[in-house]
């Protein structure tokens, strides 16, 4: 049946029985709402665009830390002394945390669940937070242990090692507030963020297991 729009912008067509009365309001093309604050099914195509950074980071990520490992295990900088700062156990705990809080971020969006997404949200960057503070704590210790950036190869790949991870974990933590603020005050459809928080949680659950395998080839590989 032809479709007509109205001056408020909403489409609308009138019922093929002349009987039942009425018209019906047709789905937005934008995936906007139809004019009286019900939101229209999601017409915007899926941002394939943010999967496709993601993997394409993750891959350079990888490449470069394998590079580094390759000249680690070459230089044989793991039979050096270099002492484990304790608090790493509690920057791995957390990290680990987070995962389950981006997890639990992802469940609620699916769930349409907002206030409960938000928070969630908010917990998993405030334990980003909570490990790179961590971080700083542990390079205070190895500093008062003697062991810095030149005391020997192994001290020298610690910090580059753990360096570099926690400038990843931060551009995560600009991921998630990039989407907090779309979410908040920008225009970004349902499928739209969708996406990003899925390509998000994909690039945060691969830095924890990155930190997982650092802290083996650093401290528990002989």
């Amino acid at each position: 049946m032809p479709s007509t729009v109205t001056p408020s912008g909403t489409r609308v067509r009138e019922k093929a029985d002349p009987g039942s009365g009425g018209i019906d309001l047709l789905p937005p093309r934008d995936g906007g709402d139809y004019g009286d604050g019900r939101r229209g099914p999601e017409r915007t195509p899926p941002p394939e665009g943010y999967r496709i950074g993601i993997w394409l980071a993750l891959a350079s990520v990888t490449m470069m830390f394998l590079a580094l490992t390759s000249a680690y295990i070459v230089n044989q900088a793991h039979v050096l002394p270099l002492d484990f700062p304790p608090v790493f156990i509690l920057s791995t705990v957390v990290i680990l945390t987070s995962s389950l809080t981006f997890e639990m971020t992802r469940r609620a969006l699916r769930r349409r669940r907002e206030a409960v997404f938000m928070r969630w949200l908010l917990v998993t960057m405030g334990l980003g937070f909570a490990f790179l503070t961590a971080q700083i704590v542990a390079w205070r210790h190895l500093v008062a242990s003697g062991f810095y950036v030149n005391t020997n190869r192994h001290s020298g790949y610690a910090y580059i090692f753990t360096g570099l991870h926690a400038v990843h974990l931060f551009g995560g933590i600009l991921g998630l507030s990039y989407v907090v603020g779309k979410s908040k005050w920008g225009s970004w459809t349902a499928v739209r963020r969708r996406v990003s928080v899925d390509a998000t949680a994909v690039y945060w659950h691969f830095l924890d297991g990155l930190w997982i395998y650092l802290l083996v080839i650093l401290f528990f590989w002989r």
